[in-house]
């Protein structure tokens, strides 16, 4: 069943037909994140075991409820419990609202209404993420300021003596795609006011009706977004489309990265892998989408994808090659088919590492 959020085939909505394949493609990278609070390979992301020890004080006190289980590990000094309790914490509640807010923004844009799905991506693209951008650059030193030091001027996403720009670049280095993202026009994207194309202006805008920054000042006997016509309308779904789905594939990156951090089995690391190439998959299909590259363009890399993975069918033993209609039915469905026996190949070790190699 497609997301919810993907255009059907004979639905009625006002967004241009050039601009369906591209919300689709956000849909299906949307559901990645939805995955974390229904699969059941996350669970523990919501839960943690921690092992009592000889010597440890209030065991009693805890174990009658007593006292708070995070005071608990304070008191016996289990500090990397802590670490990885709250880290849990702040990634399912914080992914929990930006993936609210990412929904009704998706939403709100394929029924061309504008206004609220530029006010709605404001808070997690300029708030959320950057929390769980600091959680994945340095676990430790950002639980350190939100838990140990807990004043919130530590990590509020708009201090100013945060370094924003050496944030987003080095959790673009954690990311096995990050060098087809760029750290300064992500920046640029979601915090430089003069930058012409960026989000902040316009999110700004969309929330209120009179804004006086040089940068993105209310004209004249105007009121932002209010008197937009078809040609402004135009203007935004192109704007929309464009970027929306470049920032939604970094921002999965970054709390997949976050995720396979800290559920190390072999299994969630084998669906690491197939997410990956999964995401790889929609940042060439997302770039013919908007017309930023052609076939033509992308056609390098896919000869690369077919020389690189081979997978040998573990029903009839047919040695495939992954040809461009194979990744962009994986990227739809995540299935990878034998052109022989027509079975999926994707479902042995053998395939996952197939794939995992293709990055080396």
């Amino acid at each position: 069943m497609k997301p919810i959020l993907a255009i059907q085939e004979n639905e009625e909505i006002p967004l241009p037909k050039k601009y369906h394949k591209i919300n689709n493609l956000c849909a299906i990278i949307y559901d990645q994140l939805t995955e974390l609070y229904t699969e059941e390979n996350y669970k523990d992301l919501n839960s943690t075991v921690v092992n009592f020890k000889k010597g440890q004080s209030k065991v009693k006190e805890l174990k009658k409820k007593k006292i708070n289980p995070l005071e608990w590990l304070e008191e016996n000094e289990l500090t990397d419990d802590i670490e990885i309790i709250v880290s849990k914490q702040i990634l399912m509640a914080v992914t929990s609202d930006f993936i609210n807010f990412v929904f009704e923004s998706l939403y709100t844009a394929k029924r061309e209404k504008m206004t609220i799905a530029y006010a709605l991506l404001r808070k997690p693209i300029t708030d959320l993420l950057f929390i769980l951008e600091q959680l994945l650059v340095d676990r430790k030193e950002f639980i350190h300021r939100f838990y140990h030091i807990g004043e919130p001027k530590e990590y509020d996403p708009s201090n100013r003596k945060i370094d924003k720009l050496a944030i987003i670049e080095n959790a673009i280095e954690k990311i096995r795609i990050g060098n087809l993202f760029s750290g300064e026009y992500i920046y640029d994207l979601r915090y430089n006011k003069e930058f012409d194309i960026g989000f902040n202006g316009l999110t700004n805008q969309a929330i209120h009706i009179v804004t006086n920054d040089r940068n993105y000042k209310t004209e004249e006997q105007n009121l932002n977004f209010v008197f937009s016509n078809k040609e402004n309308t135009e203007s935004y779904f192109e704007h929309y489309y464009n970027l929306v789905p470049y920032l939604l594939i970094y921002s999965v990156s970054v709390i997949d990265e976050i995720v396979f951090e800290i559920l190390k089995d072999s299994d969630n690391q084998k669906l690491k892998i197939v997410k990956e190439f999964r995401r790889l998959i929609a940042m060439l299909l997302s770039t013919e989408y908007i017309g930023i590259r052609t076939k033509k363009n992308n056609k390098e890399i896919f000869s690369l994808i077919k020389d690189k993975i081979k997978i040998k069918c573990p029903n009839c033993e047919n040695i495939n090659s992954i040809e461009r209609a194979d990744c962009e039915l994986f990227f739809e469905t995540e299935i990878l088919l034998c052109t022989s026996c027509l079975q999926n190949i994707l479902i042995t070790d053998e395939s996952i590492e197939s794939i995992n190699n293709f990055w080396n």
